[in-house]
């Protein structure tokens, strides 16, 4: 193999596109490092004109890189974080085990967006939003598909570049709060589906399912087929009947949708055609006494058979809030695992609670101090199973919608 040209490109901050020129298809690993740091390593798969993506770049560092098996060695300095972006993050102690978090940030008057923090909790990738960074989800393409409340649905590439769009429709089919992939690799969403009741409007929910590819829409799932206003009044709504605010993928290809205003959890058969179970709230399966009961939650997620995990904001109990675990077993649940800020931290909406692999909890409370009665700040936890703090994030900024680990931005990997 020899190589006959090459040309680094910058198609976003903090990534570089190393294109090259083969004499044969071939296929071709590049190392990449910056001083006092391990390499990084991406493997194209065979071709006579390879395009490699060089991600996790850390801000304002010379960086080397090399073609594995060639003389092709080059030099590059990265990008610096945005002033408004680099203001959002005030501190950190410890060190999270998780590769990489992403943060969803919204700060009204300076960055809107998206964030990916490294091991060293340096900015290695982030992407602006025109309004709120309403969830994320991660396709097997490895794309990210990022909710915008104002623009809708993106599909970006590790390399910033657009791929697929589906444009917010205020009008017919709002989309809002969360997107998950499927197992087919669609993505599924959730939409208002607003009905006129007694000459009101009301508005139920829907998820929908979207392919990228093709552009085919399909409403998979309402409210309004599973439900009644008159047996499942929420104690919160006014026009929102239910503000659903996550969606989940099950054990068993279940869909798990977090109700906000009525403060269950309801789990949906893979093929939307049962209510399969309800945790908490009105006419629940799983009942909760009140020592045991959350209010207004966020991020619920089955992570395995009967293991619910959830943020607990505690809207209606006020006081504190916190990550819980449930255990589902035989019409009964039981509270598994708790844990809470101190000192206290009381996020009235919000926040997120994703269980990581080795056991440890990564938990977001969301609200700056003193809007709607937060005590805040927006912060970010990751806990060990017996509760110990090991890494902490303090932010300054107005909202955070969530904080989730990830493994990769792209294709990279650590050089053992």
């Amino acid at each position: 193999m020899r190589v006959l040209s090459a040309e680094l490109t910058t198609p976003a901050p903090l990534v570089r596109t190393l294109r090259v020129a083969l004499d044969r298809p071939a296929e071709l690993t590049v190392e990449y490092w910056t001083d006092g740091d391990s390499r990084l390593r991406v493997q194209a798969p065979a071709s006579a004109s390879p395009s490699i993506t060089l991600t996790r770049l850390r801000p304002r560092r010379s960086y080397h890189f090399q073609v594995v098996g060639t003389t092709l060695t080059g030099d590059f300095t990265s990008d610096t974080v945005p002033t408004d972006l680099a203001a959002s993050l005030v501190s950190t102690t410890g060190r999270h085990t998780a590769p990489l978090v992403m943060l969803h940030l919204f700060e009204p008057t300076g960055f809107k967006g998206y964030a990916m923090l490294d091991e060293h909790d340096d900015v290695v990738w982030y992407w602006r939003t025109t309004d709120f960074p309403f969830g994320m989800a991660r396709r097997t393409n490895g794309n990210f598909v990022l909710m915008d409340k104002g623009r809708g649905l993106v599909e970006v590439g590790p390399d910033g570049v657009v791929a697929h769009e589906l444009p917010q429709d205020f009008a017919n089919r709002e989309m809002h709060h969360d997107a998950v992939a499927s197992r087919s690799n669609t993505v599924f969403f959730i939409a208002f589906d607003d009905r006129t009741v007694n000459g009101a409007k009301v508005r139920g929910e829907a998820i929908w399912e979207w392919s990228p590819e093709t552009g085919a829409l399909d409403k998979r799932w309402t409210t309004w087929d599973h439900f009644s206003l008159a047996a499942t009044p929420a104690p919160r709504a006014d026009r929102e009947w239910a503000h659903a605010n996550a969606l989940a993928i099950g054990p068993r290809n279940n869909v798990l949708v977090s109700m906000h205003h009525w403060n269950q959890v309801v789990s949906i058969t893979s093929d939307w055609s049962t209510i399969e179970w309800r945790l908490g709230g009105m006419n629940a399966t799983y009942p909760l006494p009140a020592a045991d009961a959350f209010s207004g939650q966020h991020t619920a997620r089955e992570i395995s058979p009967g293991h619910v995990v959830l943020f607990d904001n505690g809207a209606e109990r006020g006081g504190f809030s916190r990550a819980i675990e449930y255990s589902l077993d035989g019409g009964t649940a039981r509270v598994q695992w708790e844990w809470r800020a101190q000192p206290i931290n009381f996020a009235p909406f919000l926040g997120s609670a994703r269980r990581l692999a080795n056991g440890n909890t990564m938990i977001a409370f969301g609200v700056m101090a003193g809007l709607s009665g937060s005590s805040g700040p927006t912060e970010v936890y990751e806990v060990d199973a017996a509760g110990t703090p090991v890494w902490h994030l303090v932010t300054r900024t107005f909202n955070m919608y969530r904080a989730e680990p990830q493994t990769s931005i792209g294709a990279e990997s650590v050089v053992p």
